[in-house]
């Protein structure tokens, strides 16, 4: 008979946006390990023995992310254990509990937004499906949008589109966002950039504000649907969501009015779900 497989050591997490990120010991060769089960349970303990209902995800590779975990935060325990070529269980890991990181639309006060954050794109302009119609509209490849003047619906695009689309003569499209503070943030502002989707291209958003460079986040490589469908909490929605939340420095905000700008300088589109402000609480 093959042997056991050894237990899991060096369980490690991570906590991120959204999500939390595991990792693991490798193991050898003998016996040959077919995959790695992981397990989770809400709070702060688990139940000595592993629950199949707890079986979140199983994976060939020592690492794994449990996503789609609510954005203001969750605790979870975990525990992996590996199983060999010939089906045998080894024990499962000692077990670790991790609180993902909490959004900024949780903890933070709201200066201005954009949309809703909820994982959808279907309030803002031209959603769910007709990104056709955005170069029509748009012919100069800048976006503007007015707080307290416009609404996502008729002057937010749903779609950002970049220069990897064909579709929108492969430009670098341009989102520019004017709102007003009463004065002078005293300290760091954060903004939350919440995406439905990307395409397979990923990408590179620009941020500046009042016409200094921000940040440059990079996308991830996403599911290319989120141009015809526009909600990704439906059960088995393929769409791949993504978080970004840097600060904003407080020596590039000004009272009275000031722009924000999104400049998708590589890849292909972005899928909108909120974009805000936040004071820290």
């Amino acid at each position: 008979m093959s042997p056991r497989p050894d237990t899991v050591t060096d369980l490690h997490a991570e906590p991120a946006l959204a999500r939390t990120i595991l990792s693991w010991e490798p193991q050898g060769f003998d016996p040959l390990i077919d995959h790695f089960r992981i397990y989770a349970v809400r709070g702060e303990s688990a139940p000595e023995e592993p629950q199949e209902s707890d079986l979140i995800a199983k994976t060939v590779y020592p690492n794994v992310a449990h996503t789609n975990l609510d954005p203001a935060g969750e605790t979870w325990t975990y525990t992996v254990l590996a199983v060999s070529d010939a089906g045998r269980r080894g024990r499962p890991s000692a077990p670790v509990t991790a609180s993902s990181q909490p959004s900024v639309t949780a903890t933070g006060r709201e200066i201005a937004t954009i949309g809703a954050f909820d994982g959808r794109t279907l309030e803002h302009h031209l959603a769910p499906t007709s990104y056709s119609q955005i170069p029509e509209e748009f012919p100069d490849a800048v976006i503007e949008y007015e707080q307290g003047a416009d609404e996502p619906g008729t002057a937010w695009p749903y779609l950002l589109p970049g220069p990897g689309d064909a579709w929108a003569g492969k430009t670098a499209y341009r989102a520019r966002w004017t709102f007003t503070l009463e004065e002078a943030p005293q300290a760091e502002y954060d903004l939350a950039v919440w995406l439905v989707d990307t395409t397979r291209l990923g990408g590179i958003l620009r941020v500046s504000a009042n016409h200094e460079h921000v940040t440059d986040i990079e996308l991830p490589v996403g599911s290319t649907r989120g141009s015809r469908e526009g909600d990704a909490t439906v059960p088995g929605s393929t769409l791949r969501r993504s978080f970004h939340e840097p600060a904003l420095p407080a020596a590039l905000l000004q009272a009275g009015v000031n722009v924000l700008e999104f400049e998708l300088a590589e890849g292909g589109w972005a899928a909108w779900d909120a974009v805000g402000v936040f004071a820290r609480e």
